[in-house]
């Protein structure tokens, strides 16, 4: 597989979508992409830029073996063109991809921190809730999942069968036993 075609996999498989589709986006979503898309085309040229230069050798080798010895002095030439071309499509790749290395790790930063505001916001919802639920259970005489349920719905609270778990799992460790 070509460095250009196992690259385009890749975007592909990092965006999740086809890259025509990603080149008619417009990248809004993403400050990456247009860096991307741009990266990616220069790699595309310059693959077909060495891809020539390698036929282009290769006739002056056939040249140069059939006897046209006018063409000797061609080849080195042609070889150090062929190989500056392939070690910048290598540079170029590896660019791209160490590119979309760091996407992918800014994508997972954002994801932690949204998946921490989201757990830590349900902490703060459970600590907010403990606290009635201390006031609410003072007063009951016993304390259970359907007693607390009918205690927050009197106040106008509603919690999960989650929550309310967690709040009467800390409420029972919290309250001495008789």
């Amino acid at each position: 597989m070509s460095t250009v075609t196992y690259s385009r996999r890749l975007v592909e498989h990092r965006y999740g979508r086809p890259l025509e589709e990603l080149r008619r986006s417009s990248g809004a979503d993403d400050p990456v992409l247009p860096i991307v898309l741009r990266r990616l085309a220069a790699l595309t040229d310059t693959a077909h830029r060495a891809r020539a230069a390698r036929h282009d050798l290769d006739v002056y080798w056939q040249r140069c073996r059939s006897g046209e010895h006018g063409q000797d002095d061609l080849v080195p030439r042609h070889i150090t063109r062929v190989a500056d071309l392939e070690r910048q499509e290598a540079t170029q790749a590896e660019a791209l991809w160490d590119l979309l290395d760091v996407r992918l790790l800014l994508q997972q930063a954002t994801f932690l921190r949204t998946s921490a505001r989201r757990r830590a916001t349900a902490a703060d919802d459970v600590e907010d809730l403990m606290a009635t639920a201390r006031e609410m259970a003072a007063s009951l005489p016993r304390l259970n999942r359907d007693t607390l349920r009918q205690a927050l719905h009197e106040h106008g609270i509603h919690a999960s069968d989650r929550r309310l778990g967690t709040v009467l799992h800390r409420l029972r460790t919290e309250r001495p036993r008789p």
